[in-house]
């Protein structure tokens, strides 16, 4: 483990420039659990990842966690970024309704995880249709996938599914009304199936798969070497110089992920002009800035080259998905359900939770001059003149500087003034003095002055000079050289507590149509010597639906049972 806290930082390093067996560390790989294999335009996709050992334990290892979907020649649909919380994260994604008919995979896999040959990422092929967009005419062949109407027979023979030494799954009736409520009961009669699992209840797809789909696999060996994301995620390059693309140690680089809640980070190259972040903090932003951090002339000698966070993935030639006739009625019926459901979304919308929002690293130092308190000045200049007594610009041009103050000096010199405070807007570091001394002052909200001395990383500032626009989204207008830029960092997904209707409540609901056949999905069930209770809604919707409980006991045993129950039409 020492070791990995000595790697921590390094999202990535080649090969060459590791001295140890990477056989040591510890096996790292993912599984998958989704609420349904086939899914319509306008569905909901839920999924749950396990991050496991070797020995199918919940790893430790990593934080983040990654979950795409792709098409059969590996566009990605979407890129989930997960939190990892005690080896486990879950999402969802809204099927869009220009998402083409086909076979799809979802892939799950951690940064620590790409190192492996065999296990790198996990897979579960997808069935996505798509009522809206007529289905191109695709050529006949050994690849070809089959999607047809299941019989009554085969909901007659469904049996209920249970592991040896497993849970029990018990209902409080078989057969329930329109809008009734079902009580669910997961029995845990022996203490070693405690472990973590997802509970989901759905109407069975009147749907037969036939056809296997070939699976995929990395595209190539990597050459470099994965390390775990051990606090959140990582982000890593190298500084190199302009001339001869020579790695240059010893530059700093500065992080700015914007928001009313931004992070600041900065970090300094080691001796191969390797930069590395670990992003640890919640934020909300989509892109951030980037930055060589140093004077003119050392921004202009040396550039900053990102790591590459793509994975590909390869397979056999795609196969098509080929629609039965059959399907027709199920498909027009639940094309309409899906319009009706999806009409009625801001009264059924699933709440998203918020996250507790990290203070700034200064906290609450210093002294914050609200400037809606005082007369408003039109230049930035002005404004410290008039307002900022504990800050002032020194020069003019290209020669100008913020110092700090220190109102308890007779010459209002602070400590270290030789030394240049940190300045920042809405969490920017502030190079060109000129740029900020253009800004439109009445776009500043605040401004928060530190006169102490101040050490954040490895450096040491006179002082602090946090500015904060009213729209806290500020941006350099230099993004566009190679000392600066802005990149694309989206935040992890966001958790919900998702839509449960509960029509014991009154006649609330009573005018409101209600075609769900996902009934409930829990993808976070603890389960230890207690038994599990739960309830849940029926819908609108009458037919078969399964219960299917899912998961990994705390000795790494795959458990998966199903029962099944009936709603009918009162």
């Amino acid at each position: 483990m020492f070791l990995l806290v000595g790697l921590a930082a390094m999202a990535q390093i080649p090969k060459e420039e590791i001295l140890l067996d990477t056989g040591v560390f510890p096996k790292e790989n993912v599984k998958l659990s989704v609420n349904s294999k086939v899914l319509l335009a306008g569905e909901l996709l839920q999924y749950k990842a396990y991050n496991l050992t070797a020995s199918n334990k919940m790893s430790n290892l990593s934080k983040i966690l990654y979950v795409s979907l792709r098409n059969a020649t590996d566009s990605i649909v979407f890129n989930h970024k997960l939190q990892v919380n005690h080896g486990t994260a879950h999402g969802d994604f809204f099927i869009p309704s220009n998402l083409k008919t086909g076979i799809y995979k979802l892939i799950g896999y951690t940064n620590f995880s790409k190192n492996s040959s065999s296990d790198a990422f996990a897979q579960v092929d997808l069935y996505i249709v798509n009522t809206f967009v007529k289905s191109e005419l695709m050529p006949s062949s050994k690849e070809t996938v089959v999607m047809t109407s299941s019989t009554e027979e085969d909901l007659q023979n469904l049996k209920t599914r249970q592991d040896l030494n497993s849970l029990t799954i018990k209902l409080n009736k078989k057969t329930f009304g329109l809008r009734e409520k079902v009580s669910l009961t997961i029995e845990n009669s022996e203490r070693t199936n405690d472990g973590n699992y997802v509970l989901s209840v759905r109407k069975i797809n009147p749907v037969k798969i036939s056809g296997d789909v070939a699976k995929a696999s990395k595209v190539t060996a990597s050459e470099v070497f994965y390390i775990p994301e051990l606090r959140g995620e990582l982000i890593s390059g190298v500084v190199v110089s302009k001339l001869n693309n020579t790695p240059a140690a010893n530059k700093e680089v500065a992080l700015t992920i914007p928001g009313k809640d931004y992070i600041f980070k900065i970090a300094t190259t080691n001796a191969q002009g390797r930069f590395y972040f670990a992003i640890d903090e919640p934020y909300n932003a989509e892109t951030s800035i980037l930055q060589l951090y140093g004077d003119e002339a050392m921004r202009n000698t040396y550039k900053m080259v990102l790591d590459s966070k793509d994975f590909k993935i390869t397979g056999k030639p795609p196969h098509t998905l080929k629609l039965e006739p059959q399907l027709e009625p199920w498909l027009e019926e639940r094309s309409v359900q899906l319009q009706v459901e999806n009409a009625y979304y801001n009264t059924k919308k699933d709440s998203i939770l918020s996250h507790k929002a990290k203070p700034a690293f200064y906290d609450n130092l210093g002294t914050v001059f609200l400037l809606d308190d005082y007369t408003r000045f039109s230049t930035v200049r002005e404004t410290f003149v008039e307002v900022i007594t504990l800050a002032a610009i020194r020069g003019s041009g290209d020669d100008a500087k913020f110092v700090v103050n220190n109102a308890y000096d007779p010459n209002r010199l602070a400590k270290f003034n030789r030394i240049d405070p940190l300045v920042l807007l809405d969490g920017v570091l502030i190079q060109d003095n000129a740029e900020l001394l253009n800004y439109n002052a009445r776009n500043i909200e605040s401004v928060r002055v530190v006169t102490e001395p101040y050490r954040y990383g490895a450096k040491i500032y006179s002082g602090i000079i946090a500015i904060e626009s009213k729209s806290g989204d500020y941006s350099p207008a230099a993004t566009t050289h190679e000392y600066i830029t802005e990149i694309n960092l989206p935040p992890v997904v966001s958790q919900k507590r998702y839509y449960r209707p509960d029509y014991g409540a009154g006649t609330q609901l009573s005018r409101i149509p209600d075609y769900r056949v996902q009934l409930l999905w829990q993808p976070e069930i603890n389960i230890s010597s207690k038994d599990f209770t739960t309830a849940f809604y029926t819908s609108d919707v009458s037919g078969v639906f399964e219960i299917l409980i899912e998961g990994f006991t705390e000795q790494g045993v795959y458990i998966s049972d199903k029962h099944h129950f009936s709603v009918t039409e009162n």
